[in-house]
Order: structure tokens, then sequence, then C-alpha cells
């Protein structure tokens, strides 16, 4: 893949799907004078749950998808579509589920059929995941963004759409809120029906070989707690505030800079979604050499792309926040951006498991360190508040940097591609002087801010070039 492809493939994985936050940013403004704090925690709690049995329905089946596609190129079509096929069951169960525990645990609505709409408008993204969760695969591994990347990012325009509508004209309220979700999922869906199904030729196969299905969901079921480990590491803080009696503008603070944080990660994801065949490729080969190249750049991009986004905060919040209480996030958005600047180390650890179908060691990469946010937050909370949350955070996302060192499978493999682990101390040192020193010049001026962000771009690219990436 050459340079200029692997920066095309991270603009579209990365930048475009972000062009909805900014039409959001856009119509906020407008549809707010509209909503209740009702209205919000009507939304907050469906889409709760949600978001919970969306990360559960695909039992972890997905692992079977980049797996097949390189084991059985001219037939992976087929481990598709048996897993197409049970995703379908699954969801469908799981959103009934969905329905009934909202319908249960949401207050009174003017009729039970009110209340019935509702709750079956709210799980639609779980009765249709299917195809999405495919196309997500498949999409990558063929080196085409452009029907994922703008299928998804018309779809959620649409949703934004359709939700402005029903706010602003209709006065809807928590109805606006949840119908976004409904029309995205719906579109997608449908439209990568054309996508998946027909140009792919995956379309769900029933299998009746049981043993095989047993199989196949026996090696799945440990991602289901890998994906639930990144609902406690992004969410646990905010369950235990509420739990604890933190005041909800506390909490909302704290959502707001975790969301402002989160953007930091974006392009170093995309650049990992962007090189998924070449980081197949050089594993499945034994070429360490190259692998441990391709994660030296999503670190070093991770690095570089935080230190400026932080630096950048105060301007960020002045031009996109113009909501003094809201703008108070700032210094939170700065030290939790730093958060997850480790997560191309989770995308190297965590391919050799798919690749191996050693699903179990899954657990340790982040439903440990999610169990640990939990606890720490847990503990800490009640005595120190809420702003305690941010380092338990910070340190929980950390924390993968030491599995290597206690984990025997990651010692071995993490041994294999990195050469020494030693170079893990280095990358922590890093890591930990970029949040220092990002936080601290985050006050210099304009002048001053331009100049860093070009030395840095500038030392990227050469670093960049000295890997000498395209060669691989």
């Amino acid at each position: 893949m050459s340079t200029r492809k692997i920066v095309t493939n991270t603009l579209y994985y990365g930048v475009v799907p972000k062009l909805t936050m900014l039409l959001s940013i856009v119509i906020l403004p407008l549809t707010t004078p509209f909503l209740t704090t009702y209205d919000y925690g009507i939304y907050g709690v469906m889409t709760s749950y949600t978001s919970l049995f969306v990360s559960i329905a695909p039992l972890g089946l997905h692992v079977h998808l980049t797996n097949s596609f390189f084991e059985y190129p001219r037939h992976y079509h087929l481990v598709w579509g048996r897993v197409l096929a049970m995703v379908l069951v699954s969801s469908l169960v799981f959103g009934l589920l969905n329905m009934g525990i909202l319908m249960w645990t949401l207050p009174s609505m003017p009729n039970m059929a009110s209340l019935a709409g509702l709750t079956l408008v709210g799980s639609v993204p779980i009765f249709l995941l299917a195809n999405g969760l495919l196309a997500q695969h498949l999409f990558p591994l063929v080196e085409r963004p452009k029907p994922l990347v703008f299928t998804n990012l018309t779809g959620s325009v649409l949703g934004m759409l359709v939700s402005f509508v029903l706010i602003y004209y209709f006065r809807q309220g928590y109805w606006g809120l949840i119908s976004s979700g409904f029309v995205s999922a719906v579109f997608v869906f449908t439209v990568f029906i054309q996508f998946v199904w027909k140009d792919y030729q995956i379309r769900p196969i029933w299998d009746h070989n049981r043993k095989r299905m047993v199989r196949m969901i026996k090696i799945a079921l440990p991602l289901v707690p890998h994906t639930l480990g990144f609902v406690l590491l992004t969410s646990s803080a905010r369950i235990v505030m509420s739990q604890c009696g933190v005041d909800y503008d506390d909490i909302g603070l704290f959502s707001h800079g975790s969301t402002m944080g989160d953007y930091a990660v974006v392009v170093s994801s995309a650049l990992a979604l962007a090189l998924a065949p070449q980081i197949q490729r050089t594993f499945r080969s034994r070429d360490f050499v190259g692998y441990r190249k391709l994660y030296f750049l999503c670190q070093a991009v991770a690095l570089v792309a935080t230190f400026v986004i932080c630096v950048w905060m105060p301007e960020i919040y002045g031009l996109l926040i113009r909501n003094a209480k809201l703008a108070q996030s700032c210094d939170i958005a700065c030290l939790l951006c730093f958060a997850n600047v480790v997560f191309a180390f989770y995308t190297f650890m965590s391919a050799p498991v798919f690749i191996e179908k050693n699903t179990m060691q899954l657990l340790w990469l982040v439903f440990v360190p999610g169990a640990l946010n939990f606890v720490l937050c847990y503990t800490l909370i009640p005595i120190y508040g809420y702003r305690i949350a941010i380092y338990s955070t910070i340190v929980s996302f950390w924390s993968q940097l030491a599995i290597p060192f206690v984990v025997k499978y990651y010692r071995r493999s993490v041994g294999e591609w990195l050469g020494d682990r030693r170079w893990i101390v280095v990358i922590l040192v890093a890591v930990l002087a970029d949040l220092l020193l990002a936080n601290e010049l985050m006050t210099v001026g304009i002048v001053w801010k331009v100049l860093l962000s070009i030395v840095a771009l500038t030392a990227l690219w050469g670093f960049h070039r000295r890997l000498r990436i395209q060669e691989l």
C-alpha cells in the first residue's frame, strides 16, 4: 500500500465520519431550546440499554470474518453468510429483550401503545445491526472505504435531519432524539443489502451443522466480555457517579470533556483501520520487523495527534463551545484525550489473538482494564469526588502496557513482534512526557502553537520516511 493510499484511507475512516459531528454542533443551538432534562433522561436511559445490547448481540461472531477472508479467499463469503444468519437471529432476540427491559424501566407514557412504540423505535439499532457489522469488516479488507464511509455518513445525516425536524418544528422532544438512531439504522441496513448481499454475494446461510455452529460460537463468545470491557472503560465512571449521588452538572462536565477528549484517538484508530490488511499480512507471514514498523508508525501518529489536539484544545473550545458552563470541561478534555493514546498498542496486541483464534486471551486486553476502572471509580469517587475519575480512566487505559509483563501469552507474543519488551517502558515514558508537555503548552500564544504543530508534524513525517512503510 502506497503512502498516498494510507493517507487517503485514513482520511476516509477518520475525518469523513466526523462530519456528522460538525452538523450536530451546528444544529445544537437550534434544538436545545425545545428539549427538557426529562427528554434527555428518557433518551439517556434508552441509549444506554441499546448500546449495551448492541455490544452483546453479535456474540463475538465477527472474529470469524477477518480470519476467513484470509484463510479462504475464494470462499470466505460462505463463512460470512453463516455469521450473518446467526447475528440476524441473535439481534432479534436481544432487540426483543431490550424492548422488554425498557418497557419495565421507563416511566409511564400516555398509553401502552406509546410506550411500546417508543421502545420499538429505540431497539431498531439492535434489530438491524447485522449488515453494518459485516460492512465494517468487509470494506477495509477489500480496501474500498467509500461504500462504508459514505453510507454511514448519509445514514447519520438523515437521522440528524429527521431529529431536527421533529424537535424544532413539531416539538416532539425525546421522540426526536430517539428517531435519529432509528432512521440511521434503517437506511444503513437497507443500503448494505445491495453492497454486501448482492455485490459480494454474502447472504444469510442457515447452517444445519450444529457442531460447526457450536464451534464458531465457542470461539466467539470470549469476545463478548471483551466488548463489554470497552463499556466499562468508557462508561463505568458515569455509572458510578450516578450511584454515588454526584451532581448531574458535574457528570455533564465529565461527559462533555470525555466526548471531546475521545476525538484525539480518531486519527490513530483510522490509521490502524486503514493499515488492517498490512497488519494481517505482515503477522501472518511472520514478518515481525514489518509488523513492528507498522506499530511504531501508529503509536507515533497517536502521540503527535494527541499532543497537537491538547495544545489547541482551548481554541477548539472557544470556537465550538459557546456555553460558559460546558467550557469548564476544557481541562478535563485535555487530560482525557491522553487516556486512549495507547490504542495502537491494543490493536497490535489483539491482532495475533484474532489470527490465532485464542480469544480467551482477549479478556486481559480490555475487560480487566475496564474492571479496574470500575473498581477505582467505585472506591475513589465517594472520597475524592468526580474529578478522580479522570485519573482512574487514564490509569486503566494505560494499564494495557503492563499486560506483556504479567500474562504469559502476551509475554511471548509481544516479545516476538516488538523484539524487546523494554520498548514498552520507553513508550510509557514518551506518553507521560507527551501528556505533561502538552498540558503545559496549551496556555502559550497562537504563534507558538502554530510553530509547535509544524515541528511535531514535520518530525512525524520524517519518522514515517525513516520507517519506509511504503516498502512493506
